[in-house]
């Protein structure tokens, strides 16, 4: 008796087991397919996760994506959940819609979306999202929440596009309102340097709690600078922008008579009109520097490299001069000669002219 009963005890449990596996199976899997979903990929997309703008303005958000995306389709959605946001702008079809704008740069793998003439009802839940297609894979994407606020934000700047040139310097000012929070400066997929020290690297930060400001200054700029940075106060980051342009040629021009042209103008007005130049380019990366001199010929030199460059920029400058102040010398002396031929000249014509006859007494 105990036995049969013990045999269809096991017997029912081994048929409700075998009625619980597939729903079993079948809930694990629906949670399989859907976890992707709703925890997107965040290595292959990144972004700021907490800015705060002023009603009326105007905001840009970088979203970082892995070069394998290049060519991929990317978009802005808006919604807390990311199976059902509702997608706004996309690189493909609509670029823009309202007073927002998606723009992709694949070169930096960075798509920016900008929102304009924020209201308050804009605040919520964003993705930057790279679509992937098929059937079995889903979009990677990273959330960020936009607040609106009506009054001033826990954290903004003057503006969110910063411009240097080479060798030189820019400064960001980052203003907050709680001054107890921790201030930082960090660069996009990168590193960050706090407030507390002093410096790191080319990198400065001073804070200024009577003016609740933290100010950022980037020495010694170079081209690889370029790039997305933020502030970043407590919990609230806001996007920057620095483009660090080559720095400029600065070029002299210098005209000048040559010494056989000098002679033409004081003999033959109408060739006055002749002259050559001397051009004289400094701090040019790469640059072609002339020297025209008919009594000595020309020079032409190709720029070097910008470390060569800084080495040989003054002896070359020196050698430009030397070779202007050789040319001016020879131009004074012939002008000089000439004169001088002219003057004897007319000392003899004046002898000829006039004749002493001495008569006896």
């Amino acid at each position: 008796m105990h036995t049969h009963t013990h045999t269809h005890t096991r017997a029912h449990t081994d048929t409700h087991q075998a009625h619980m596996a597939p729903s079993l199976l079948l809930f694990l899997s629906i949670i399989f397919l859907t976890l992707p979903a709703v925890l997107p990929g965040a290595d292959a997309v990144s972004t700021v996760s907490n800015v705060a703008v002023q009603r009326g303005r105007s905001v840009t958000i970088p979203c970082h994506y892995d070069r394998k995306y290049e060519s991929n389709e990317k978009y802005w959605c808006q919604g807390s959940l990311w199976s059902g946001c509702y997608i706004v702008v996309r690189t493909k079809f609509r670029k823009v819609r309202g007073e927002t704008s998606i723009t992709d740069d694949p070169t930096h793998h960075v798509f920016t979306v900008t929102m304009a003439k924020l209201k308050t009802e804009n605040s919520g839940y964003y993705w930057c999202a790279v679509k992937i297609g098929g059937h079995l894979t889903v979009d990677e994407g990273k959330y960020l929440y936009l607040s609106v606020t009506a009054g001033t934000p826990g954290l903004w700047v003057d503006q969110q596009e910063v411009t240097g040139v080479e060798g030189g310097r820019v400064s960001v000012q980052c203003h907050y309102n709680d001054p107890s929070s921790t201030k930082k400066w960090c660069r996009a997929e990168g590193s960050c340097v706090e407030v507390n020290s002093a410096k790191s690297g080319r990198s400065e930060i001073k804070d200024d709690r009577s003016e609740n400001v933290f100010i950022v200054t980037m020495r010694e700029l170079n081209r690889e600078d370029t790039g997305w940075y933020w502030c970043a106060a407590g919990e609230l980051q806001i996007p920057v922008h620095i483009t660090v342009t080559q720095k400029p040629t600065t070029t002299t021009v210098t005209t000048f008579w040559t010494s056989s042209l000098l002679t033409d103008a004081i003999t033959s007005p109408s060739k006055a009109h002749k002259k050559y130049t001397l051009i004289i380019t400094t701090e040019a990366p790469s640059t072609v520097q002339k020297t025209s001199c008919p009594e000595h010929g020309s020079q032409q030199r190709s720029g070097a490299p910008t470390s060569l460059e800084r080495t040989l920029g003054p002896l070359r400058h020196t050698g430009v001069a030397l070779m202007f102040l050789i040319c001016s010398a020879v131009a004074f002396w012939k002008i000089w000669r000439y004169r001088r031929a002219q003057h004897s000249r007319e000392n003899r014509e004046d002898v000829g002219r006039y004749s002493i006859k001495i008569t006896p007494m």
